[in-house]
């Protein structure tokens, strides 16, 4: 099976991304093209690091590469300044100038804090990422956001910083916990809900195929959410318009993994309820054609992610929500659907009604 080649350029940068079984073994060439320095930073986890870092650092090593590495702790709870400053720390201590780069192995985690310590390390160096998960192919390692989480909220510091690569080795998600995997589709289901009728219908046809990850269906419904975010990024790469369709079902899921302090639901299944959500609230205030939230329920559904959470205090989310980098002047920021493959983006939802519903919501899912 070749490798499939997505192209992405935005105002910060031009790079490609490699998708396909046996991806990362581009990675030398890739140093060699792209890096000056013989020096090289592995930012990983020790779950990653477990199945795959051996076989990784073996190829950073070729061609007399120098390498050193931060493994960090598996888990939500280290995206933080603590684990930032040590992989600062990790990078001085080693030796890395300003021509060396880092190669952040690992999901969504690993590629915001080691594209924030990229962004962020002798004012920046080059890096390039390395997904292992499903959620991070498709949504986290392209288009350049990285940054950390703090106590008040998801992501609430960070850069933008494009990667001079992005390389997606389909063999690493065989190692890949049938949870996570299945968190990773609630982004698919979010870039087809959001902007193509059509993949949403493949995802439909073809649920058996891709949950059992055949590798032909998942490359090509990999490569098509890469060629849509591609898209977007480059039109909007600081999210100041057309970036924020991206965000369906994010500001309620961000406000879940808060009050959760990052320990219950995974980002996807987050996502999954926050989409839920937002559509149903859509179809409340006439945004949505009726019905666009059931068809969208029942997909996630059939991929096994949540619509629903217990156990979460309406009050403490609505909190978080206010916080989040998402709001704007009037309030917060909704990405509705119009329709499955049309979004609208509003401020304009009135504080009772959204207070009303976020309490709707969970005291109706608290007792089904």
């Amino acid at each position: 099976m070749s490798l499939r080649e997505v192209k992405v350029t935005t105002p910060g940068g031009k790079y490609p991304i490699f998708i396909g079984p046996k991806a990362s073994r581009r990675l030398p060439a890739l140093l060699d093209a792209q890096v000056s320095s013989a020096r090289v930073h592995l930012i990983t986890d020790s779950r990653v690091a477990r199945h795959h870092g051996r076989a990784v650092a073996t190829l950073l090593r070729q061609n007399g590469r120098v390498l050193s590495r931060t493994v960090l702790p598996a888990g939500e709870k280290s995206k933080s300044a603590h684990e930032l400053t040590r992989t600062w720390r990790d990078c001085v201590r080693a030796g890395c100038d300003r021509g060396a780069c880092i190669v952040a192995l690992g999901g969504g985690i690993v590629g915001d804090l080691a594209g924030f310590a990229a962004a962020s390390v002798l004012r920046g160096i080059d890096f390039i990422q390395v997904p292992t998960t499903l959620l991070a192919m498709v949504d986290a390692s392209v288009g350049g956001k990285t940054g950390i989480n703090l106590p008040e909220g998801k992501n609430l510091v960070g850069a933008f910083h494009q990667p001079k690569a992005v390389v997606m080795d389909l063999d690493f998600l065989r190692t890949l916990p049938e949870r996570e995997a299945r968190a990773g589709w609630a982004e698919v289901i979010k870039t087809a809900a959001i902007r193509d009728p059509r993949l949403f219908g493949t995802l439909q046809r073809q649920r058996k195929q891709l949950l059992r990850r055949a590798p032909g269906p998942l490359a090509r419904v990999i490569e098509r959410c890469c060629r849509i975010k591609a898209d977007v990024v480059k039109k909007d790469e600081r999210e100041s318009g057309l970036r924020r369709i991206l965000n369906f079902g994010h500001t309620l899921a961000h406000g879940i993994e808060a009050v959760q302090r990052y320990g219950g639901l995974l980002h996807g299944e987050a996502v999954s309820v926050g989409m839920v959500f937002a559509a149903e609230l859509g179809e409340l205030l006439g945004h949505s054609r009726a019905g666009t939230a059931d068809r969208l329920r029942c997909l996630l559904e059939a991929y096994g992610l949540p619509t629903s959470v217990q156990g979460v205090s309406p009050r403490r989310v609505l909190t978080a929500m206010a916080r989040d980098k998402k709001r704007g002047p009037r309030g917060i920021r909704w990405v509705f659907l119009t329709r499955v493959g049309e979004t609208k983006v509003t401020e304009d939802v009135p504080a009772r009604v959204l207070e009303k519903q976020v309490r709707i919501f969970f005291s109706e899912r608290k007792n089904r």
